[in-house]
């Protein structure tokens, strides 16, 4: 981190209870302690939601550190991608974020081409699939409260043959003492397009917590065997404990497009400030909470 964004950082920390709260847990670094800290923290919050159709999703979740849910229609997949294709984006890591459309016209050397979260929230399907009733009940069950949407993402992974980096690396999420997150392939995800990587159970492990980078030689050797390819159609749709060890391996022939969902107990950094968008009762059919949704809809 750099001497400015580092007081950037210091200043928002005195300014914003979001970066209070993130920066305190990613000081807590063992697993028992993290998990107290999250049943202090979900003591305090609503209640989960209680679905019984849910179960076998939550027993997974919980026990492999990921589950794989049933895919998204042909024509939610096509809407979404649609929506998507074309559309302004960013790359976080160019000076002053410009924007430009993606993916076709992303500068050199971008490795993630971003949207913004007023574009998220308005693609056709996300609220819904957002907030799909299983998923809701699958996840509070495992944060022990009701989750609270804190960012929900869309980007193109761009084949750019360049060297990993960033969250392109091995490595643990510490968004909040406890969350789980959806994610969704919008384009066809095989061994050269970008496939996310996860070592499973990792999120149960006690090893290889400190918030950095890992290599691979690291993660072979303590985590032999354990290594998971996730590819699949356009629509292919897992939950995942992102605590647990993972990457997304850079694309090397085809762009990918994600769309993501964070469910966590408290409100993200990554998230949106204020609300973005009027609330909602339903979309496609589905109940919109207003608590689970309170940091995108006003």
């Amino acid at each position: 981190m750099g001497i400015i964004s580092g007081l950037q950082n210091r200043v928002k920390t005195l300014t914003d209870p979001r970066y209070r709260h993130f920066y305190a847990q990613r000081r807590v670094t063992g697993m028992q302690e993290r998990n107290a800290a999250a049943d202090r923290l979900a003591a305090t919050l609503p209640r989960p939601l209680q679905s019984e159709d849910a179960s076998e999703v939550t027993q997974k979740l919980d026990q492999h550190g990921y589950v794989m849910l049933p895919p998204l229609t042909a024509n939610q997949v096509g809407d979404m991608r649609a929506y998507f294709t074309g559309r302004m984006a960013y790359d976080s890591w160019l000076p002053d974020n410009p924007m430009f459309s993606a993916p076709d016209n992303a500068p050199p050397g971008t490795h993630v081409a971003n949207f913004r979260h007023e574009d998220v929230i308005g693609a056709p399907h996300a609220l819904a699939i957002a907030n799909n009733p299983i998923i809701l009940s699958a996840v509070g069950h495992i944060l022990g409260a009701k989750p609270t949407i804190s960012c929900m993402s869309a980007w193109w992974s761009i084949a750019h043959g360049e060297k990993a980096k960033e969250a392109e690396l091995f490595h643990r999420d510490v968004d909040d003492y406890r969350f789980v997150k959806l994610f969704v392939y919008l384009t066809d995800v095989d061994e050269t397009s970008g496939p996310h990587s996860f070592v499973e159970g990792t999120h149960k492990i006690n090893k290889l917590t400190e918030v950095r980078r890992f290599s691979e030689d690291e993660i072979a050797r303590e985590f032999a065997g354990k290594n998971l390819s996730f590819t699949g159609a356009a629509g292919t749709m897992f939950l995942e404990n992102t605590y647990g060890i993972h990457r997304g391996v850079p694309p090397k022939s085809r762009n990918r497009l994600l769309f993501q969902v964070l469910y966590s107990l408290a409100a993200y950094i990554g998230g949106p400030k204020k609300p973005v968008a009027p609330y909602v009762t339903s979309q496609d059919g589905v109940s919109i909470d207003r608590y689970v949704n309170r940091i995108y809809l006003s």
